[in-house]
């Protein structure tokens, strides 16, 4: 080892050993307590997490607006609940009660646009396009009134342009009263009342007191075309375009239509309404027949148990099971009457 290695070797050696010692010093940081968030800084605080907002349901104060009856399940309710009700007295009600024209097929769930209601022909009479009201409303007398004013305060250099004057001052207004209508065969006739009133500071006026002036007008103008003729004013509408007829006739003709259509709705309700009505009896009636096959079943099956039971003659035990298994076809047949099961509609 030379001198110089020597001489720095301890030096190396203490500030080692300082290094270590400042390194293993435990060093304790005062703990910061956070102040708690007040309800108004939340509220003011922008949002920085993902809120998910359920809504609110409300309380139901009452049942009486979501109560139902119960759904029919058998074992319950037994007898079924009938009411004596004729085939007249049935119509009625349906009729008294349907302003929509529903089919007992549920084809309301898949051709909703297509059903017919008590509204319909007067809907379509009153179409504000295409009903009878608006095709007529086209030959209706109308009055028309309009007024405009003005008030000028020009100064000119051009004496002529002026009327006699630099600084040219006047009061202008102009009234019309017009009353027109459209005839079956697309005459067009029209009487006007113009009023002017021009009070000006014109030197060249003769009596400057006296600015108004009036005038009567009439007009009658006839189409030779296009738009002559009542057929085509009854057809196509006195403001027909092509592919667009919006006539009397054509109104009336869409009235008819909805009124057959909602005649046929009609007829087709009092059909469903009557084949409801039989199969509801023959489903009753049906009912009545299998409950009473049952009870002969129960019998049957209860004589042979006996006699299976005690070891006599007829009670064997083929007899007993398929006397058993007769009841309970009966009473699976009583189940499906009761409960219902899909069948072809009529």
């Amino acid at each position: 080892m030379s001198f110089r290695q020597a001489c720095h070797s301890p030096r190396i050696a203490w500030v080692l050993c300082l290094v270590l010692v400042s390194g293993c010093r435990f060093v304790r940081h005062k703990e910061r307590v956070l102040p708690a968030p007040s309800i108004a800084a939340e509220a003011t605080a922008p949002c920085t997490e993902l809120e998910i907002a359920s809504p609110a349901s409300a309380a139901v104060v009452s049942c009486e607006h979501v109560a139902a009856i119960q759904p029919f399940a058998l074992g319950q309710n037994w007898p079924p609940p009938f009411q004596d009700l004729a085939l007249e007295e049935a119509v009625h009600l349906a009729m008294a009660h349907s302003e929509v024209m529903r089919d007992m097929g549920g084809l309301v769930l898949r051709a909703p646009g297509s059903l017919r209601t008590v509204h319909d022909p007067a809907i379509q009479v009153t179409d504000p396009r295409y009903g009878v009201e608006a095709a007529l409303s086209a030959f209706d007398a109308s009055f028309a009134a309009s007024a405009f004013f003005e008030k000028n305060d020009r100064p000119l250099n051009n004496f002529i342009e002026g009327l006699g004057t630099n600084l040219f001052q006047q009061d202008l207004g102009l009234y019309n009263f017009e009353l027109s209508k459209r005839s079956a065969v697309g005459t067009e006739l029209a009487l006007r009342h113009m009023i002017d009133y021009n009070f000006n500071n014109s030197p060249a006026n003769s009596d400057p007191n006296l600015p108004w002036s009036a005038q009567i007008e009439g007009e009658v103008r006839q189409p030779l075309l296009q738009g002559a003729g009542a057929e085509f004013n009854r057809i196509a509408g006195p403001f027909g375009r092509p592919g667009f007829n919006a006539g009397v006739l054509i109104a009336r003709t869409n009235s008819d239509l909805s009124l057959a259509d909602f005649e046929s709705a009609v007829a087709d309700l009092v059909n469903n309404v009557e084949n409801a009505y039989w199969e509801l009896y023959f489903a009753y009636r049906d009912l009545d027949a299998k409950i009473a096959a049952r009870d002969r079943a129960v019998t049957t099956w209860q004589a042979v148990r006996a006699l299976y039971e005690t070891g006599r003659q007829g009670g064997d035990a083929e007899q007993e099971a398929e006397a058993r298994e007769q009841y309970f076809r009966m009473e699976a047949e009583v189940q499906n009457a009761l409960a219902g099961r899909v069948v072809e509609k009529s």
